[in-house]
């Protein structure tokens, strides 16, 4: 009986372990890339992309609105802050944490506006001059979330996050090489 027992309490002691181990795992953050070769020179994916990051609904077709929320700079930026209405969200604020015209590098972080769960996010955009009038985009998300609703809709926010990153990169080359906003963009705006 005490032989039983203690096979038991190893068994159980060996659950926990695994358990925390699965959970200590799901504590990694959600990384999501993208990257894609936009025909155009770096001067104009940066023009849209650094000065004008305040307008971001003009282009992308996730984003009713964006502004400015103040005229502070950073190494040259319009502003420190925006203010965006997001479909499927609502009304979140970002700062930005690096601006970079000389290595054209843009990275904020989502600081109100997500769900509960979400406890950090942030994304970094990267242009890279390829030469012959085309530029080299490289995109990163990273989030984090927390408790037991965050570590249950881990995989279902990657597989959105993964799908919307797609279409807002896609909607940024399409503007950069048209000059005019993707026919998602305005589908979303007349409706």
């Amino acid at each position: 009986m005490v032989k039983k027992k203690s096979i038991q309490f190893i068994a159980l002691i060996a659950i926990l372990f695994n358990g925390f181990a699965l959970y200590a795992k799901d504590k990694a953050p959600i990384i999501i890339k993208q990257e894609l070769i936009i025909k155009a020179p770096i001067q104009k994916a940066w023009q849209v992309l650094g000065p004008e990051f305040a307008d971001a609904y003009k282009w992308a077709s996730s984003i009713k609105h964006s502004e400015a929320r103040n005229h502070e700079t950073i190494n040259g930026s319009t502003c420190t802050e925006r203010g965006c209405n997001v479909s499927g969200i609502g009304n979140i604020k970002e700062k930005i944490l690096q601006y970079s015209e000389t290595e054209h590098i843009l990275s904020y972080q989502v600081y109100e506006g997500m769900p509960k769960m979400v406890k950090y996010a942030a994304n970094t955009w990267k242009l890279s001059d390829l030469g012959n009038g085309t530029t080299k985009l490289e995109m990163q998300i990273e989030m984090k979330v927390a408790g037991f609703m965050g570590n249950m809709m881990k995989g279902m926010m990657r597989k959105k996050m993964t799908k919307l990153s797609k279409q807002i990169t896609e909607e940024f080359q399409y503007y950069i090489e048209n000059g005019k906003p993707h026919p998602r963009k305005l589908k979303s705006t007349n409706q």
